[in-house]
C-alpha cells in the first residue's frame, strides 16, 4: 500500500490496517474480497497523496467523488469503480464505528454499474454436450467428469469446489456440505450423475493420484501429481473441455454457477430456493437470474411464434 506524506501518515496506515483485520475477522469476508479492497484502498491513498491531503479527517464527499472521477478517467472498468466506492463507504463508516472519525463523508457516495451485461450461461444443449462428451484428458477422464458434472449439478463456486473435503460428500442421500463466503455453511444437492461420477473417481482415481505425492489429506480433487488442484488448474480445465463450444473461450467454472441457477429456474423453482442454494446473503442477488429466463422465453417465443 502507498505511502501517504506528512506526520498523519502512521494514523491513515493504521486506520486501513485496523479496517482490512475487521473484514478478516469481524465480518468473516474472504481472502480474494480483502485482497480487492487492500487494492482498492491502496489506490484511494496514492490519490490522497497526489492531492496533497494527509488527514483522513479532512476527506469530504466532494474528494471522494472526484477520486471515483479519476479512477474511471484512468480507464479502470465500471464495475471495479463501483466496488472501490464500496470500499470507501465500508471504510468510513467503520471509522465513524470505531471513533476515529466524527462524521462520514462517504454516507451518500455512489457509484452505479449501468449497463451491466447479463452473465453467460450454457443453453441445455451445450451443458448437455459437455457432460456427455468424452473428456480431452483421458488419464484424468474421471477427475474432469466430476469436476463437470459437480460444478453443474450444484452450482457451487470453484473456490468451493476446490475445498470440498471427503467428509463433504456424501455419496448414500446425494448431498454436499460446502463452506462458502464468510465462512459460511450450507448444504447444496448433487443428482444422481454427478453422485456416480465422484464415486467413481473417489474409488477409483483419487487414491492412485493421492498415492504419487504421499497426500493423506481430505481435499476431495487432486492434480496429476497428488496435490489439491487450485482454481487456476480447474478453471484451465473447464476451459480446455468447452473449447468446442461456440463461445468455449468466455466458459469458465462461474458459467456453470449461472447456468446452475437459470435452468432451475426456467423450470420452475422459486427464487428463494434457488438463492439458498447458491448461497446468496441477500434474493436481490439471485434476481439477475429472472432476467437471464425472461430474455430466454423471450428468445423462444420470438423464434418460435408466427405473429412475433
Amino acid at each position: 500500500m502507498a505511502d501517504t506524506a506528512g506526520e498523519s501518515q502512521p494514523v491513515i496506515e493504521e486506520s486501513a490496517l485496523k479496517f482490512l483485520g475487521y473484514l478478516r475477522t469481524g465480518r468473516n469476508l474472504s481472502a480474494n474480497t480483502v485482497a480487492s479492497y487492500t487494492r482498492d484502498l491502496a489506490q484511494f491513498f496514492e490519490f490522497l497523496e497526489r492531492a496533497g491531503v494527509d488527514d483522513l479527517s479532512s476527506v469530504d464527499h466532494k474528494l471522494l467523488r472526484t477520486f471515483l472521477a479519476n479512477q474511471q478517467a484512468r480507464g479502470y472498468a465500471r464495475a471495479t469503480v463501483a466496488r472501490r466506492c464500496a470500499c470507501l463507504r465500508a471504510f468510513f463508516h467503520h471509522l465513524v464505528e470505531s471513533g476515529a472519525l466524527e462524521s462520514d463523508p462517504a454516507t451518500t457516495l455512489s457509484f452505479p454499474v449501468k449497463g451491466r451485461r447479463l452473465p453467460r450461461y450454457l443453453t441445455e444443449r451445450e451443458a448437455e454436450s459437455l457432460v456427455q462428451e468424452p473428456v480431452a484428458d483421458a488419464e484424468l477422464a474421471r477427475r474432469d467428469r466430476a469436476i463437470i458434472e459437480t460444478l453443474y449439478a450444484t452450482g457451487i463456486r470453484v473456490g468451493e469446489l476446490c475445498g470440498l473435503k471427503l467428509a463433504d460428500v456424501d455419496l448414500e442421500t446425494g448431498v454436499v456440505r460446502v463452506v462458502g463466503k464468510g465462512d459460511r455453511e450450507r448444504v447444496v444437492l448433487a443428482g444422481g450423475p454427478a453422485v456416480n461420477a465422484l464415486a467413481i473417481y473417489i474409488t477409483d482415481e483419487r487414491p492412485v493420484l493421492a498415492a504419487r505425492s504421499g497426500y493423506a489429506g481430505d481435499i476431495v480433487f487432486l492434480g496429476k501429481r497428488g496435490s489439491p488442484l487450485d482454481q487456476r488448474q480447474v478453471r484451465r480445465i473447464i476451459q480446455r473441455e468447452a473449447a468446442d463450444l461456440a463461445a468455449g473461450g468466455s466458459v469458465s467454472p462461474h458459467t456453470f454457477r449461472h447456468t446452475f441457477a437459470t435452468h432451475l429456474l426456467a423450470h420452475g423453482a422459486d427464487l428463494r430456493s434457488v438463492q439458498e442454494l447458491l448461497g446468496h446473503r441477500n434474493v436481490a442477488t439471485t434476481q439477475i437470474y429472472t432476467h437471464l429466463t425472461k430474455l430466454e422465453i423471450r428468445e423462444a417465443y420470438e423464434r418460435s411464434h408466427p405473429r412475433a
